[in-house]
């Protein structure tokens, strides 16, 4: 029996789930205030790529089995800040739906046509998320009580956590969390800013030439292909952008950030140092033989 709708998922599931793991093991067995504090930075790259398949989750389930959905979301949250189905109230039905009206955009770069700073773009995300995420429920109401049941859960299980050992709740639950969302809101603020509010084609920036970008972040560069059809797998995109191509303007093209960066250009230089060169020597005895 299939578990996985797409066999691509199995991967990131796994290794996600045991860094998950691998969090529990810390929080349970270590004591020492600089080993917590070690974890904790160490973690904040691959967490905020986790973030990144949090979002692919909630817009296309992993899953055939939906407790078994619910149950992923507990591990996403704890390692992302993002709790339950936040993502499907503020993200899904909020920016996705907007993201071209700024007065409604839930991730909104635009206030009252002036653009604002990406420290306040982060302060809104960290203070309104949620609030925005419950007011977007009011108009589904169904969802809405769904989404504070399990938020009420994971709440608890938190909760219960930090009372139990506050120290080590605090380094590998509550301040990941926290710096997760930060270079998360950070990353995105940069998706759409001052992009066309007219032209869908060309409202996004997209990053197509970094490698272990799109390995790491689930085909993320392919951002207004994901607009274009959000509900899409991740694995999709490329193709998908494919198509899109010949509509998409040249300056919706951009550059990875510098670790990303860093990550293509060591592979291209190991994959220098694997080539056999051919040398002098044996270039002119080829030569002469011929």
């Amino acid at each position: 029996m299939k578990v996985f709708r797409f066999k691509e998922d199995r991967w990131p599931v796994a290794i996600i789930t045991l860094y998950f793991l691998l969090d529990v093991w810390v929080y349970a067995v270590v004591d020492s205030v600089p080993s917590l504090a070690l974890w904790f930075v160490l973690g904040i790259f691959p967490k905020t790529n986790v973030c990144v398949w949090n979002h692919h989750h909630h817009h296309c389930r992993t899953f055939k089995n939906r407790w078994l959905n619910r149950l992923l979301e507990i591990p996403y949250g704890f390692q992302t800040g993002m709790l339950a189905t936040t993502w499907v109230l503020h993200h899904v039905n909020g920016h996705h739906r907007d993201y071209l009206e700024q007065d409604k955009d839930t991730s909104r770069w635009q206030v009252k046509g002036h653009t604002i700073s990406v420290w306040r773009y982060i302060a809104e995300g960290l203070l309104l998320t949620y609030p925005r995420a419950i007011r977007q429920g009011m108009r589904k109401p169904r969802l809405l009580r769904r989404y504070c049941a399990e938020l009420a859960v994971s709440l608890a299980l938190l909760v219960a956590l930090t009372i139990y050992r506050p120290l080590p709740a605090l380094f590998v639950f509550w301040l990941p969390m926290l710096a997760s969302l930060v270079v998360t809101m950070r990353a995105t603020y940069y998706h759409h800013l001052e992009m066309s509010l007219d032209n869908p084609m060309a409202a996004s920036r997209n990053v197509v030439d970094s490698k272990w970008l799109n390995i790491l972040a689930g085909n993320i560069g392919y951002h207004t292909a994901h607009h274009h059809k959000s509900g899409l797998h991740w694995s999709k995109l490329p193709a998908l952008h494919k198509q899109l191509e010949p509509y998409i303007p040249e300056h919706c093209y951009t550059q990875t950030v510098p670790i990303y960066y860093w990550f293509d250009r060591a592979e291209q230089a190991l994959h220098r140092l694997r080539t056999p060169r051919r040398s002098h020597f044996s270039t002119n005895a080829t030569d002469q033989h011929s």
